[in-house]
Order: structure tokens, then C-alpha cells, then sequence
């Protein structure tokens, strides 16, 4: 049930946000000013995210990424020439608890991949709630399907382990997921590691559909930057469905992070 209080939390958090922007430190604007425009900034800020999506353009590459480790070495991923999609989004989150630095509290939840399974979220075409993740567990190799704990105390700062995951789009597949953290931020880095396909199409060939999403705790407030690049040759009457269901996959899995962290204790006593 908790999956499906995402939308709510995301919109009340979108307005409480927009009401709070006169109060942001100067330590946080200077922050963003190092990376976005003046009108990325004041959007950023009045709207609580940024969104870009790309289709079939020269020279589409990542413009909102964080000037820190983590979401760089993300980003520095899709420089691998033209992606024929291509979704960015940046998010500014003011956590509820206070200003803590936490990376640690991150990368417990960026790590908990079966925590995915029974996701939620809202289908604008059929006006209703839907499950993204039917399954989601680590396993030992591509040749294994028996499940495996999470790697939720994995204290290295960059390390890859296989994910089973079964979605509403591509059915089930398993991803590599890469995961990076630092003294700032933690975040992964998935691939898919075999064809996916759509219905009975071939759409995306190995290795061609990678997602990102990358934490970086500045204080008061979280910097959630998120990439989806993908290389797909799903038939036009598909094309705009597939689409939705990269950025959808990208707004949950946000909502799902931001969840989990406004309800885990910031300290080891959990």
C-alpha cells in the first residue's frame, strides 16, 4: 500500500516545496548556480524539477547533470554518440528531517533493489493505479535466477551486481546495475544486459536502454539527477508508448527513493 501513496507524496512535496522557495540557503543556490542557467535555476526552484526529453537529435547528451563525482561519471556514460532517446530530469527535495548529511541512509536505499517489487504508479492513459515492477532481486550471475540479498551494506564505492527485473513493458530481463557512491552523493547506473522486447517486436538490443539516477545530499536538501538513453527500434505505432514508459519508469523510481528516505531513521537503530 505504501507504493501507492508516490503520486500523493510527490504532489504535496511539489507544493509544500513552491511555497518554501524564499527560504532556500545561499550555500544551495550557489550550488545550482554552478551548473544551470538563471532560468534552469528559478524554474528548478519554483517547480521543485527539471525535465528534457530528446528523440532522434544529433548531439543529444546530458545538460542538467550535478557538477559532483557521481552524477558526472553517469553522465560521462551517454557520451557514446547519438541516442535516439534521451530523458533528463533534475529534482530539488527538501527533506522533512533536517539538514544531515547522510550519504550512508542513500546508498542503503539506492542498494535495496527488491524493494522495487510492488512499485506503483499512475497510468494517464488508463486512469489508473498500475504495478511497474512485478519482480525485482538480485542474482548471483546472468545464469542464475535464485535470488539474493540486497547489497545493502556493500561498503565499496563502485561495484556491479545482475538484477532480475519483470516490468509491464519488456516483461523479465536481467539488468546490471552499477553502483557508485562518495562523500556527496550514491546512485546507480543500470544496463540492460540482454534484447528486450515489446509485445512480439524486437525493441532495444543489448546493452542499448541505460538508466541512471545519482543522490547528491547538499544539506538541507537532496539533488536527485536522473538519465534514461536509449537506443530503440520499436515500430512507430509503439514508438510514443515506449516513450511514456521510460519517463514513468523514471518519475517512480524517483517517488519510490524519496519514500523510502522520509521513512527510514537517520541513524544505524533502525
Amino acid at each position: 500500500m505504501r507504493h501507492c501513496l508516490v503520486p500523493l507524496i510527490l504532489s504535496i512535496a511539489c507544493s509544500l516545496f513552491a511555497q518554501d522557495i524564499g527560504n532556500v540557503p545561499e550555500s544551495v543556490l550557489s550550488t545550482l548556480d554552478s551548473f544551470l542557467s538563471a532560468e534552469q535555476r528559478i524554474e528548478l526552484l519554483k517547480r521543485g524539477y527539471l525535465f528534457r526529453s530528446v528523440y532522434n537529435k544529433e548531439h543529444a547528451a546530458p545538460r542538467l547533470a550535478p557538477l559532483f563525482a557521481v552524477p558526472q561519471t553517469f553522465a560521462e556514460n551517454w557520451n557514446k554518440g547519438d541516442p535516439i532517446f534521451l530523458l533528463e530530469a533534475l529534482y530539488l527535495h527538501k527533506k522533512t528531517q533536517g539538514g544531515v548529511k547522510d550519504v550512508e541512509k542513500i546508498s542503503r536505499i539506492i542498494h535495496s533493489v527488491s524493494k522495487l517489487e510492488g512499485l506503483q504508479y499512475y497510468s494517464s492513459s488508463r486512469k489508473k493505479m498500475r504495478t511497474l515492477y512485478e519482480a525485482s532481486y538480485v542474482i548471483e550471475d546472468p545464469k542464475s535466477d535464485a535470488p539474493q540479498s540486497d547489497p545493502v551494506d556493500n561498503p565499496a564505492d563502485d561495484f556491479s551486481v545482475y538484477v532480475v527485473q519483470k516490468d509491464l513493458t519488456f516483461d523479465k530481463n536481467i539488468y546490471r546495475y552499477r553502483f557508485c557512491a562518495d562523500a556527496d552523493s550514491s546512485g546507480f547506473l543500470s544496463t540492460n544486459h540482454a534484447v528486450l522486447k515489446y509485445s512480439v517486436f524486437k525493441a532495444i538490443e543489448a546493452e542499448s536502454l541505460a538508466a541512471s539516477i545519482a543522490v547528491t545530499d547538499i544539506g538541507d536538501y537532496l539533488l536527485i539527477h536522473a538519465l534514461t538513453r536509449a537506443q530503440f527500434t520499436a515500430p512507430s505505432i509503439f514508438r510514443e508508448r515506449v516513450q511514456n514508459s521510460f519517463r514513468t519508469r523514471g518519475e517512480a523510481v524517483y517517488g519510490w527513493f524519496i519514500t523510502q528516505y522520509e521513512a527510514v531513521p537517520d541513524t544505524e537503530d533502525e
